[in-house]
């Protein structure tokens, strides 16, 4: 059973990238709120006070940087992806080798790429005995591209 993602008011599933970068940024925030009460505190004189609040600073402002980093890797991974649906569906039927120097990679991450595209459903195809992709004529990416 896979895990299911929240969903909007509208009742759509809600992209896991927004999660994470829901979750950074209000991580990010309480970071910065308590850097500058660790100011206010170094600047009224009060050390324990600057000690706790510089601790609660860097508590959330490293793992909000690491989680904003992770989300901005997401938003790469999806436009790859989408790139590699608009290569794959422009072209019809193409080998691996002209997927790979579209996207500046090897020919085996090219296939990766393109098994991740499919099985994540932005495109659909099959390859031929030729060792091409084929494309389909239907597209089972969703509009709005909001996958878990």
């Amino acid at each position: 059973m896979g895990r299911s993602w929240p969903t909007d008011w509208a009742g759509k599933r809600v992209k896991r990238q927004t999660w994470y970068e829901l979750v950074a940024t209000v991580a990010l925030a309480i970071g910065g709120v308590a850097g500058i009460l660790a100011a206010v505190g170094a600047a009224l004189i009060q050390p324990l006070s600057t000690a706790a609040a510089a601790l609660c600073a860097i508590l959330f402002l490293v793992p909000g940087l690491y989680i904003f980093g992770y989300a901005r890797g997401l938003r790469a991974r999806d436009v790859a992806l989408a790139h590699t649906a608009t290569f794959a569906i422009s072209r019809g039927a193409f080998d691996l080798q002209d997927l790979a120097s579209e996207l500046s990679v090897s020919k085996d991450d090219a296939e990766k790429i393109l098994q991740t595209a499919v099985r994540e459903g932005h495109l659909r195809g099959r390859f031929d005995d030729r060792g091409r992709f084929i494309t389909e004529a239907s597209v089972a990416a969703e509009p709005d591209g909001a996958r878990p």
